[in-house]
């Protein structure tokens, strides 16, 4: 008599989910806190003026510390396990958001104390990038739908970007006292950073729960990196290639965007009034602003999400780069051409900031995850985003080169736009699509069909 024997279920994708929020609410908070700090409009001078040597180090310190969490971190989890790895970065990462909340003293030992918050912090979410991808495609008990259910949670991402400027909206119009008084941005700068550790506290209390899938306990290789790096076959090092380039390359890319946002922004002035042709904002209306841009992404990633079982992250790069290249080159001959076309500005603007959530910004993240072999998927997935942050802190230091020289804006633009004809090359060039990485024939040829416009099916109904 058959017995009918229990397929183990999917573990719950909540904690990745919630995980990734949390890595960009903590990112990002940092600019709206500081700007709280440095504010003058509401009490006419500065609650704690930001030296010149913080302006550089704020912000930047906790991409170091990504970088750091990234690659470290990542291999962690392939020595501890998944669920020991997340608890340590997650701790990290609550830690990192509590000190900038609690700094006091005078102005270079204030913001010293907010930088090293930022750099453990970094750390912190840096592995949550490897990790939770990792631990989400894992708890998948159908492979072939491994892709798909990482984007979910990566989704998480956007809303957590978005989360900290509306939380300074509802700060800014709660906190009104009739004279203005130093407790209210004291009070405020304090909360958008300690707010960050509500999600993580939450993560950590469902970490505590969760076991390591059967797939990487029964392949766990002891083994140290060194004897790791020489086993594996050359195929890995080709794969690892192809997602670490797109995603340098793609990073290069969207940072290049943070050199001329502002222009556009301050031309079109979403928010707030123009006077002597200077755009007037409020934190208030920065922060409107910051939430009407970012919500750009949200159908590109959705998109983004719903194509990747049907065309796998191979193709979503290189739809994605393309939409880039062409969108960056159309820019650069708007800026060189007829610079005060407001409207059409914003219009390239507008799917500009669809086209970076849209592509390789999901198909870089997703495919680390489900392409390597598993005693080396989390390592590898933090190798391939470490690659990402040190793009973004090429394209930070050329960017500005490229804008001071003769070529100015419009060469900041072919120069993104170059970046991402090498993204979409790499991708055509080393990697394979998802379901080519698949172990199993049966996933493999199922997909393969419903990709070309089958109904899938097993490996014998597949090839007759």
């Amino acid at each position: 008599r058959m017995l009918n024997v229990p397929q183990p279920r999917n573990t719950s994708n909540f904690a990745p989910s919630l995980a990734n929020f949390s890595v960009q609410y903590n990112l990002t908070s940092a600019s709206i806190a500081i700007a709280v700090l440095s504010n003058k409009q509401y009490l006419g001078r500065p609650l704690q003026k930001e030296p010149e040597w913080a302006s550089d180090v704020t912000l930047g310190i906790a991409f170091v510390g990504t970088m750091i969490g990234m690659a470290c971190m990542g291999r962690l989890g392939d020595i501890l396990g998944r669920t020991k790895a997340m608890q340590v970065t997650l701790w990290f990462t609550a830690i990192g958001a509590i000190i900038p909340a609690v700094t006091v003293g005078p102005t270079a030992a204030f913001y010293g104390i907010i930088c090293g918050g930022r750099l453990i912090l970094g750390i912190g979410v840096g592995g949550i990038y490897p990790l939770s991808a990792v631990s989400s495609a894992e708890g998948c008990r159908d492979a072939a739908s491994r892709g798909n259910r990482v984007g979910q949670a990566f989704f998480w991402q956007i809303p957590g970007s978005i989360a900290p400027y509306l939380v300074a909206m509802l700060l800014l119009s709660l906190m009104k006292p009739s004279k203005p008084a130093e407790w209210v941005p004291n009070v405020q700068f304090r909360l958008l950073f300690a707010l960050g550790v509500l999600p993580v506290l939450v993560v950590i209390l469902a970490a505590l729960r969760e076991k390591d899938s059967e797939e990487f306990s029964a392949r766990r290789n002891h083994q140290g990196i060194i004897e790791v790096a020489r086993s594996l076959p050359p195929q890995t090092w080709y794969t690892l290639a192809g997602t670490a380039g797109s995603w340098f390359t793609y990073d290069i890319a969207y940072y290049g965007t943070a050199i001329f946002t502002p222009q556009i922004l301050d031309a079109i002035c979403l928010t707030g009034v123009k006077k002597n042709g200077d755009c007037q904002q409020t934190l208030f209306d920065i922060s409107l602003e910051s939430v009407i841009v970012t919500s750009f992404g949200i159908p590109g990633v959705a998109l983004a999400i719903w194509l990747i079982k049907r065309w796998g992250c191979k193709r979503l790069n290189i739809v994605g780069f393309l939409f880039l290249i062409v969108n960056f080159a159309a820019l650069a001959v708007i800026f060189s051409v007829i610079p005060h076309q407001t409207p059409l500005l914003f219009g390239l603007f507008c799917t500009l900031n669809f086209g970076l959530q849209f592509g390789p910004n999901v198909g870089t993240f997703v495919l680390p995850a489900i392409c390597f072999p598993v005693h080396v998927r989390s390592t590898c997935h933090g190798l391939s985003a470490t690659a990402g942050k040190i793009g973004a802190v090429v394209g930070t230091f050329m960017y500005p080169q490229i804008m001071q020289s003769t070529l100015g804006l419009p060469g900041v633009l072919w120069a993104a736009s170059i970046f991402c004809i090498l993204g979409m090359v790499l991708s055509h060039c080393f990697l394979k699509n998802d379901w080519e990485y698949l172990e199993d024939l049966d996933d493999r040829l199922a997909v393969e069909s419903f990709v070309h416009g089958g109904h899938g099916g097993n490996a014998a109904q597949v090839q007759s």
